[in-house]
């Protein structure tokens, strides 16, 4: 008779579960020596958009996240450019030893400063409080990463006129300025529908028009803009807007009374999800 034999086998089942990633402000992780980092501006983005760039480096030897939070400052290194404020919270989870260069949504707070530069270097400052807080973070809740977005920050630092809060939206630039009125404890600016439709539509009406046009292919539904900015990079108008453009190709036509920009030279941006695709400068005849 043979033998049989059984050979069990038993198996132990090891419960395991992932490390936990620690997650850090970014102040506390550079007070800490647990990341290095390099914040410069960032040349293919306007200042309403993503105007900084962080470059940084996780000097530990396990995973972690940092948080750059709604709010944080950040000090120009030149007096001549503006500072900057993230207008979006960002959590950046880097793995241990590994580098990422990354832009941040970001508003410039100096108005009549240059927007910053590829040159541009930062250093971080303080978080932001009462209602420059406020209006940063209602600017990522309503995701006006725009014109209209900036001239309200500028309101606070800069004391920008509230009527002047404008944009191609105009149902979110009432919107913003009645939220700043509140805000500042100020009158709601009177409501212009004529002017604005005749400022922010092409018309017939111009002393002398600036006409152009671009001719771009796009691959995905994107937010385009056309915008003139002057010479230091700061835009002065926008002459097209479309938050949700369709893919395909598009001949984007803009128009402007030059009469009304004296400056020697001017920049017309296409900007596309932010960033900018093609710079025309153009230098104004004078009368």
């Amino acid at each position: 008779m043979k033998n049989l034999i059984l050979v069990f086998i038993s198996i132990t089942f090891f419960s395991s579960s992932k490390p936990t990633i620690s997650t850090y402000n970014l102040k506390t992780a550079i007070e800490k020596n647990l990341v290095a980092c390099k914040f410069n501006g960032n040349f293919e983005s306007p200042h309403y958009y993503q105007a900084l760039e962080i470059n940084i480096t996780n000097l530990t030897n396990k995973e972690i996240k940092i948080r750059i939070p709604n709010g944080q400052r950040f000090t120009s290194d030149s007096t001549d450019i503006q500072d900057v404020i993230i207008t979006q919270e960002e959590l950046i989870a880097l793995s241990s030893n590994k580098n990422k260069i990354m832009p941040l949504f970001s508003m410039c707070i100096q108005e009549y400063n240059s927007a910053p530069n590829e040159s541009t270097t930062y250093r971080l400052g303080d978080l932001a409080t009462g209602k420059l807080f406020k209006i940063t973070n209602e600017i990522e809740k309503t995701k006006s990463f725009n014109t209209i977005g900036q001239y309200s920050v500028w309101a606070i630092t800069d004391d920008y006129p509230l009527d002047k809060i404008d944009g191609f939206n105009e149902k979110e630039a009432i919107q913003y300025q009645k939220y700043m009125a509140i805000l500042l404890n100020v009158p709601v600016p009177s409501k212009q529908t004529e002017s604005y439709k005749t400022y922010y539509e092409t018309t017939k009406t111009l002393t002398r028009s600036v006409v152009g046009k671009f001719k771009y292919n796009i691959h995905n539904q994107s937010n385009i803009t056309i915008g003139l900015f002057n010479e230091q990079d700061i835009i002065v108008r926008e002459l097209y807007n479309n938050p949700n453009q369709e893919a395909g190709e598009h001949l984007f036509n803009y128009a402007f009374d030059a009469t009304t920009y004296q400056d020697p030279r001017y920049y017309i941006r296409l900007i596309i999800n932010g960033n900018i695709k093609v710079s025309l400068k153009m230098e104004p005849r004078k009368s």
